[in-house]
């Protein structure tokens, strides 16, 4: 007797009915070899449907609010399960089973959206909260030996450790890219990093490389700021695609090649031609926020003068 097999349309893929039930993250989860991860990568491959534009699935991963209609869902639910299979295939060659744990836990909720005959009873989701007693005991081990206990050296522990090296490393090259160490307004207020951007975003004695997206740069700034504040751990695939997109502006590794050279330099994604025409600009921008803004000046810029 031959049984026909009959394929359902669900959710972007297809599957039997003769094997409605799929335990790829529960085989992955348990044992991590060649096998179980070309299988998991296939499975996220299927369920994700097709490739969307890189754009689309950064602003969605980078999104706060998440008023959504089942449309917005199951869209979200793509855009981070492409996003994780990214950064799988990243950390394909040197994965070890605590980092696809914590993958395979946090997938689960988008996997369960676009197919729901996933097995997951086999864990139990952890709290993303740590105690504040462990970030301080991070901080005085790094600080004094330069290191994290072993029993800490997981993403639970340094993937907002992470963040916060972000955050600093963004501010830094704004702020050193204007020549600022600080500025004050007449009401004795700070400008902030976001401030710093639009004026960076305006300036036109600056050239800047083609890769640099500042309306990216805007949703990584306000995610950033959000996860801090929150004090709980990013998902670590969109860690990774924040790690992607500003390293085209803070470390880049491209060549700029001009009419007679060659030049490989930490700003080359950042140019200047006249940089006391640059300085009166910022200075112009500044003083719209507030005429008696007081404004420190570094010694030097990170930027590349031509």
């Amino acid at each position: 007797m031959i049984i026909p097999i009959v394929i359902i349309h669900v959710n972007l893929f297809f599957y039997s009915v003769r094997d409605e039930k799929s335990y790829v993250l529960n085989d992955i989860y348990y044992e991590l070899n060649h096998e179980n991860l070309e299988a998991f990568i296939s499975h996220l491959k299927k369920i994700g449907g097709k490739p969307l534009k890189s754009k689309c699935k950064k602003q969605n991963i980078f999104k706060l609010s998440l008023s959504l209609d089942e449309r917005g869902i199951k869209l979200l639910a793509r855009c981070h399960i492409q996003c994780a299979l990214e950064y799988v295939e990243f950390i394909k060659k040197n994965i070890d089973k605590k980092k696809l744990k914590i993958i395979v836990a946090e997938i689960i909720p988008y996997v369960k959206r676009l197919f729901p005959n996933e097995y997951t009873s086999f864990i139990l989701i952890s709290t993303n909260i740590l105690p504040s007693a462990v970030h301080f005991d991070n901080a005085k081990i790094l600080f004094y030996s330069h290191d994290i206990r072993k029993q800490f050296q997981n993403n639970y522990s340094v993937d907002l450790l992470a963040i916060y090296g972000i955050r600093l490393s963004l501010e830094s090259r704004i702020k050193r890219l204007l020549g600022i160490d600080y500025v004050i307004t007449s009401k004795k207020h700070n400008i902030g990093l976001s401030q710093f951007i639009e004026i960076s975003k305006m300036l036109k004695h600056v050239e800047y490389a083609k890769e640099i997206d500042w309306e990216e740069i805007d949703w990584i700034v306000k995610w950033l700021n959000h996860f801090i504040h929150r004090l709980i751990r990013p998902y670590p695939w969109v860690i990774h695609q924040c790690i992607v997109i500003l390293e085209n502006f803070v470390s880049p590794r491209s060549i700029l090649t001009t009419s007679n050279k060659k030049i490989l330099s930490f700003y080359s994604a950042t140019v200047v031609l006249n940089e006391e025409k640059l300085k009166n600009e910022i200075e112009r921008h500044l003083k719209k926020i507030d005429e008696e803004i007081i404004i420190r000046w570094t010694d030097y810029r990170e930027i590349l003068k031509l």
